[in-house]
């Protein structure tokens, strides 16, 4: 008798880890916890204009000055961006080839220091541009903004490409 009721516990057991196992596996396979969309570029815009006019104050002229300027150094980055990675191309593709020499691989990297010296230019002239637009009493909370967004860009590894959805599809 204790036989059949041991195996009548452990068939139990084994129903409810069996059952649960299997819960558990649906849950996390078919029943992926649900992430809000990506915000469109649109959104990203907007939200980016409506931070910056409620962090700094900026009036609904000082923000279609900012968004003029913010869209013209976007345009002006994507060309300087694409030269970049260019050059890093051109001077990790020199690891295929046989006996480099020092002078070479200098000029390469040189050229990947150009590029990046004229996006950091830019990039110091549109702040500079945009701090501007500010009037006495909004620079201070400008000044503390912009240093936000530079310790991203710092902490990003230079990484403030503008989004270009459209490229990275290919």
């Amino acid at each position: 008798m204790s036989y059949i009721r041991n195996n009548r516990i452990l068939l139990l057991i084994t129903s409810v880890l069996l059952v649960a196992n299997i819960g558990l596996l649906y849950y996390f396979v078919f029943k992926k916890p649900t992430y809000p969309p990506k915000p469109s570029e649109k959104e990203m815009h907007d939200m980016a204009i409506q931070k910056v006019k409620n962090e700094v104050g900026l009036n609904d002229e000082q923000a279609v000055a900012y968004d003029s300027l913010r869209s013209q150094q976007f345009g002006n980055m994507k060309p300087l961006f694409k030269e970049l990675i260019k050059s890093k191309e051109d001077f990790f593709s020199l690891i295929y080839q046989q006996g480099v020499n020092d002078s070479l691989l200098n000029s390469y990297a040189s050229k990947i220091g150009e590029k990046q010296m004229e996006l950091d230019i830019s990039t110091f002239h549109y702040f500079q541009s945009i701090k501007a637009l500010c009037n006495e009493e909004q620079k201070p909370k400008m000044d503390s903004f912009l240093k936000q967004i530079v310790k991203r860009i710092i902490n990003n590894n230079g990484s403030r490409r503008p989004s270009d959805k459209k490229e990275n599809k290919q």
